[in-house]
């Protein structure tokens, strides 16, 4: 057994590593992109954005990269990137109190890894053939400018260069040296407190392996390390966690309900269709499972909130609401929940805001686990041991529950298990109809605003999802099959 585990937990390392590479690539090899908005509008005079500007978003947005680096620093963040020491100690280095602390495992020496584009820099050096050699940089400058220096803004980051531009649009590169002089507002040398050891060998612009990339140097730390970076269009400099936290208890609440209600009535009623085959009651639940597989989920949702929510409320019986999570303030006249004399937020508002979906999905569930529930207790029944038990006179009800239901779950284990990463992911479709904030809305909307952190995020925990169903799966195969083992 816990030789399996151990081989299962590698498989699915790797199976969700291979996700993770999908889920990335195909988002980023879209057309399009989430500026691509913004270069259409550059082309008119009128709203023409500069260079810079699209390169200083492309900076924020964490897009300017290679793809491969990209994705690296999307999966282990880009702080180490130009570093020139890593802190040795668990915690690393903190530096501030309160909302101003930060915390760092790499630190990077004034100097070029910590300029980005869009950056307005002041320049001294000798100037040749369109190449400033600068012996002196100071970023984010303020007051008069000297006279020896040159003001230019940040388009590219190029290893120990820069393509940059000056005011009037013409384009300059700046080439420095370990020599240069940096003056960066905030930026300091490393601390002389806590163990630190010298990485510039590899990181370093200037004599490290890797020094090209080092001006893509930033704070991110991947979702390796938990960081899963931040909205970039749905709630923009918000970090994706606060938002899939707002949503999540609502998901969790209508999931779980519907998986519920669906197991509580879909198992027995299957049973009863597998026992009683051929009968008006087979016959009635096969002809529902019919209807719940083919009937289209957001047909039936808006039918329910023209009857219920419209036409209700016409006819003058008491009205559901037509969607959302909670009401704003105090119900209209003649609906349920002024009936109920429900509190805006409380729980008897959120209960009666879930009803339609949790009605809707639940009779998806319902009539696809009541088939698989009749096809396999038909095929136990057959079976030579179930007409054993009977023979030796045992009651019905002793042979259907612990005989014949015990083995007839086994394939309805796969189809649940597989159904529990949509606990997390909502219900897509049904979240939309509703206009429920949900997970699944939440995706919905960040895919049509190509907002990229949060709907790799979500793909990325939904696939995490899907193979701890799958391992979950198989122990419960064990749990109620014991001629399985795992050995």
């Amino acid at each position: 057994m816990t030789g399996y585990l151990i081989r299962r937990f590698l498989q699915m390392m790797l199976v969700v590593l291979l996700a993770t590479m999908a889920i990335y690539a195909l988002l980023n090899v879209a057309p399009g992109g989430p500026l691509s908005g913004l270069r259409a509008a550059s082309a008119d005079r009128r709203q023409r954005i500069s260079e810079a500007d699209i390169a200083r978003l492309e900076a924020y947005l964490g897009i300017d990269k290679p793809l491969v680096l990209r994705y690296i620093v999307w999966l282990i963040g880009d702080d180490w990137l130009g570093a020139d020491w890593m802190s040795l100690s668990w915690a690393g280095y903190r530096v501030g109190e309160g909302d101003r602390e930060q915390t760092f495992r790499f630190w990077c020496d004034p100097g070029i890894a910590l300029l980005h584009p869009g950056y307005t820099l002041w320049v001294r050096g000798d100037e040749k053939d369109g190449v400033i050699h600068a012996t002196y940089i100071e970023a984010s400058p303020t007051g008069k400018r000297p006279d020896d220096a040159v003001e230019v803004r940040v388009i590219e980051m190029l290893g120990p260069d820069m393509r940059t531009e000056r005011v009037g649009g013409e384009k300059v590169i700046i080439h420095t040296t370990a020599d240069t002089e940096f003056v960066i507002p905030g930026a300091s040398p490393r601390p002389k407190d806590g163990a630190w050891m010298d990485v510039g060998w590899l990181f370093n612009p200037y004599r490290g392996l890797l020094g090209r990339w080092a001006g893509f140097h930033d704070d991110r730390r991947g979702v390796l390390r938990l960081d899963w970076g931040t909205s970039w269009k749905l709630a923009v400099g918000q970090p994706v966690t606060m938002l899939i936290e707002s949503r999540l208890g609502n998901t969790l609440s209508l999931m779980t309900l519907s998986i519920v209600i669906s197991l509580v009535i879909a198992i027995p009623i299957g049973i009863l269709s597998a026992v009683r085959q051929y009968s008006r009651l087979d016959y009635a639940v096969t002809t529902f499972s019919f209807f719940g597989s083919s009937m289209p989920v957001f047909w039936f949702g808006l039918m329910m909130i023209l009857v219920f929510s419209y036409k209700f409320r016409e006819w003058g019986l008491p009205f559901m609401p037509a969607g959302g999570v909670v009401m704003p303030r105090r119900a209209p006249a003649g609906q349920v929940l002024d009936y109920l004399n429900a509190a805006p937020g409380g729980l008897v508002d959120r209960l009666v805001h879930i009803v339609m979906p949790a009605i809707v999905l639940s009779l998806f569930y319902m009539a696809n686990w009541s088939r698989f529930t009749r096809s396999s207790m038909l095929e136990v029944l057959r079976q030579d041991y179930v007409r054993t038990a009977r023979a030796k006179g045992l009651r019905e009800r002793i042979v259907l529950g612990r005989h014949a239901l015990r083995n007839a779950v086994i394939p309805l284990i796969t189809v649940i298990a597989l159904q529990l990463p949509g606990v997390f992911g909502g219900a897509t479709i049904t979240e939309t109809v509703f206009s429920y904030h949900g997970i699944g809305r939440l995706y919905y909307n960040a895919l049509l605003q190509d907002d990229w952190p949060v709907v790799m995020m979500i793909l990325l925990i939904t696939a995490i999802l899907v193979v701890v169903s799958i391992l979950l799966s198989d122990i419960l195969y064990m749990i109620v099959d014991p001629r399985i083992r795992l050995e």
